[in-house]
């Protein structure tokens, strides 16, 4: 009877070899397509990989962009800062309202907000999946393994890539760029939002739009 337990555990391994093949593919070809798409700044193909919880996210920069004072907005790290006030400074406060979580991504890709150029040289290997979540590992340069991994979750029968883990590699290059800028954070974020639309802030960018 072990015998037999054991031969039938052996088989339902083999059987499920390959399924778990064929989805790790799949994750790896969705990470891929995100890559392509910032690539052709496609903002529209970019919004429809990630996950709805990205979505969420973004539609909630737009809102504290449509209310967040100066002392509310400088509780938040600054990466989201960053983008939060980027909003303001880009859009009428009408559009943002209406603009949807996948809109605002759109737009930020189009706008180079999320970089191509960061997100081109990141390579995953080490796909792991466990029901309708996977993950994979930041490789190093040389194919090494990092301790930093992506997620992705399964909506709607399709994988989706998890922009929230993401966001967090950008944290940590921007407290690096703050940090080798030699500016307060309020600088910083003054410095960049003219860089990035060609347009200095109003002094009043700190205050909600009316």
């Amino acid at each position: 009877v072990k015998s037999l337990r054991l031969v039938i555990a052996a088989l339902l391994l083999l059987a499920a070899a390959p399924v778990e093949a064929a989805q790790q593919e799949e994750v790896s070809a969705t990470f891929e397509a995100y890559q392509a798409a910032l690539q052709a700044t496609d903002g529209e193909k970019a919004a429809g990989i990630v996950t709805q919880g990205s979505r969420d996210l973004y539609r909630h920069y737009a809102n504290q962009a449509l209310t967040l004072d100066h002392a509310a907005l400088n509780r938040v790290h600054i990466a989201d800062r960053l983008t939060i006030m980027l909003l303001r400074h880009s859009l009428e406060r009408e559009r943002l309202m209406q603009m949807s979580g996948g809109e605002i991504i759109a737009y930020a890709v189009e706008q180079g907000w999320i970089s191509k150029e960061g997100t081109a040289g990141i390579r995953l290997g080490n796909y792991q999946v466990a029901g309708e979540m996977a993950t994979g590992t930041l490789l190093r340069t040389d194919g090494s393994e990092t301790d930093f991994t992506v997620e992705f979750l399964k909506e709607d029968g399709d994988w989706h890539l998890n922009l929230k883990q993401m966001l967090e590699f950008a944290r940590i290059g921007i407290e690096y760029a703050v940090q080798q800028a030699g500016m307060s954070e309020d600088e910083f974020i003054l410095t960049l939002l003219e860089y990035s639309t060609g347009r200095r802030p109003d002094p009043g960018i700190w205050n909600p739009p009316s």
